[in-house]
């Protein structure tokens, strides 16, 4: 994208961002240095991901706040759903990633409101994967860098502070005088809006450059940051912690890895662990991601390029979720190369800040309570929203987040009752169906379970994200043709989505499981192989498909790969064994089937019903 292209989107989102009226910051001035609130943006925690309220064309949407993406994006299935106008960027232009690289145009909105506010004719990137559940897409530093950014997560609320005269001697701790805090300089070579917050840090001792990625549901490392950090996935303590993905096509391997230290300017954190993965960085070494802005509340100054930031208490690091990287990085242009990226002991992290005073309303009780749940602290989750719940009985999302957080405490009766209140409230709305769906499933509730699944069909547009946990919910009620039907919604409006090619294996499976549509089976899997890692999964129902088509080799060298990565795998066991008998090979193909059964007696039966024989 030129230069002029992100000047014009500046303006636009500056001089709409100016409708606010400048008004007095509750922050103190010091002499010579004046800052004044330009928006707070209320978001509220759904996990790992920061989720800001805001309209595209009067709709209401939802964007991920992603400090690490260089542009505000949004996916190429929600443009369509938006019908926006979109024109294609220079050729050859791409976005290297965390886990790929991916191509996009220039999609415009026409009114885009944030924070009570219509800022008008403002552009996004169309690309790249959903930003996930709930999401319209993600907002960048094109949006946040333009101002010094405070990120509170922990209490549901970034704001945004035009500061004037605050030079580097000026604190920007304003909201503690007693806290303990730490200062790093940022990158002076990041130029404002259209780079990523990047700074220093240690690990092991060991200086990194990290980007600071509120879109990143956990901190991660790239390998060779690790290596240089010395830590090798073959290392005792050191575990596989499965895949990520990011906004390209590949899905790429992580571990978890013990380390000494993790050093932030004044603050240093001992013996903790952290992820690293097979992935791509440009000019960087490390994400700090959503799990460490929960944890500490941060003020990064883009006028002193500065990060200040407090501790809040409980876990820095968030390593009980799969982390998914939804950071891109400026566009690159065919022949352009990046260069390389490029300690001593310290105290304990200090105590967290005293605590500060509970909200005055519901949305700010509802916020907290979200944060609370996102650092895996559901009691006073569980009291933060009940708190909601009572002074603003009739808002929907407030039952349906107390639900979640039950579910997640282990009390679902409390969690459908929740459920059954947000619908009573909202009955279209879409997420608290699918969880109580997904709630009478575990209940073996299959026929009520399939009401609210039509009933969140019918409420979600053809493009929606949601089709892919349609579907899957239908597969898991022993209904492949629904299921199918779902998956055939999600891929026609995800063909750049990293998910495609486990949607592909999945509807190639639910195919062969029927019987039905053998070749356009195989080419599903097919394509699901062409990809990068292959798993097992993908192996076993592209074996299926031979098995049932007659290709009898072709079957047993597709279930033979399937136990490579799988020995367990009982399908593949079953369906080898099947096939070698075809083949006249007896005992062999015995072999397979006892082994199967061994792993699952009712294995047989379930594949007579499925005329796999």
């Amino acid at each position: 994208m030129s230069n002029g292209a992100f000047r014009t989107a500046l303006r636009r989102l500056v001089g709409g961002l100016a409708l606010l009226g400048l008004t007095a910051a509750s922050a103190p001035a010091w002499a010579k240095c004046e800052m004044t609130s330009v928006a707070p943006l209320p978001v509220t925690m759904q996990g790992m991901r920061a989720l800001l309220p805001a309209k595209i064309n009067g709709q209401d949407v939802q964007f991920v706040v992603d400090s690490g993406a260089f542009f505000s994006s949004i996916s190429p299935a929600n443009a369509a759903k938006f019908k926006l106008p979109r024109t294609a960027l220079p050729f050859g232009t791409y976005f290297p990633g965390a886990t790929g690289d991916a191509d996009a145009e220039i999609g415009v909105v026409k009114v885009l409101t944030l924070a009570k506010t219509d800022i008008k004719n403002i552009q996004f990137l169309v690309g790249f994967s959903e930003a996930g559940e709930g999401s319209a897409g993600l907002l960048g530093q094109n949006i946040l860098g333009v101002f010094d950014v405070e990120y509170d997560l922990a209490k549901g609320v970034i704001h945004l502070w035009h500061t004037k005269g605050c030079s580097g001697k000026n604190d920007m701790v304003y909201w503690s005088a007693t806290a303990p805090e730490a200062v790093i300089d940022l990158d002076p070579n990041q130029r404002d809006y259209v780079s990523s917050t990047r700074g220093p840090v240690y690990v092991n001792g060991v200086r990194m450059t990290a980007i600071f990625d509120t879109g990143a549901t956990s901190t991660v490392m790239t390998r060779g940051a690790a290596a240089r950090a010395g830590i090798s996935p073959n290392d005792p303590g050191v575990v596989p912690s499965g895949s990520m993905r990011g906004i390209g096509m590949r899905t790429v391997k992580s571990w978890i890895a013990p380390i000494k230290s993790f050093k932030i300017g004044e603050e240093d954190i001992r013996n903790n662990k952290i992820q690293f993965a097979d992935l791509e960085l440009t000019n960087a070494d490390i994400l700090v991601g959503a799990d460490f802005f929960l944890a500490h509340h941060i003020f990064v100054s883009n006028q002193q390029h500065k990060l200040y930031l407090t501790y809040n208490g409980g876990p820095v690091f968030d390593l009980s979720q799969t982390p998914i990287l939804i950071t891109q990085n400026a566009p690159t242009k065919p022949g352009a190369s990046s260069p390389p990226p490029s300690a001593n002991s310290a105290p304990e992290p200090p105590p967290p800040d005293p605590a500060e005073p509970d909200p005055t309303d519901a949305a700010g009780f509802a916020r907290r309570g979200a944060g609370f749940a996102a650092r895996n602290e559901l009691a006073p989750a569980i009291a933060d929203l009940s708190k909601a719940i009572t002074l603003a009985p009739t808002v929907a999302d407030y039952s349906y987040q107390r639900g979640l957080i039950y579910l997640r405490n282990k009390q679902p009766f409390l969690a459908m009752a929740d459920l059954d209140q947000t619908l009573k409230l909202k009955p279209d709305d879409v997420p608290a169906l699918i969880a109580r769906a997904t709630l009478r499933l575990i209940g073996r509730e299959t026929a009520q379970a399939v009401q609210d699944l039509e009933a969140a069909d019918k409420a979600s547009a053809k493009q929606d994200d949601v089709h892919i946990q349609i579907g899957a919910l239908y597969e898991r009620a022993n209904m492949p043709t629904a299921a199918i039907d779902q998956f055939n919604l999600w891929i026609d409006a995800h063909d750049e989505d990293a998910r495609l090619p486990q949607a592909l294996s999945d509807r190639c499976w639910l195919r062969a499981l029927t019987g039905v549509d053998l070749d356009k089976a195989l080419k599903d899997c097919d394509r699901a192989l062409h990809t990068s890692p292959k798993t097992a999964v993908m192996f076993n129902g592209r074996g299926l498909v031979h098995l049932r088509l007659g290709d009898l080799d072709k079957a047993i060298a597709d279930y033979t790969s399937a136990l490579a990565l799988n020995p367990k795998l009982g399908w593949s066991l079953y369906g080898r064994g099947l096939a070698k008998q075809h083949k006249g090979l007896t005992a062999e193909g015995a072999a397979d089937i006892a082994a199967a059964l061994a792993i699952n007696p009712k294995l047989a039966d379930e594949a007579k019903r499925r005329g796999v024989t």
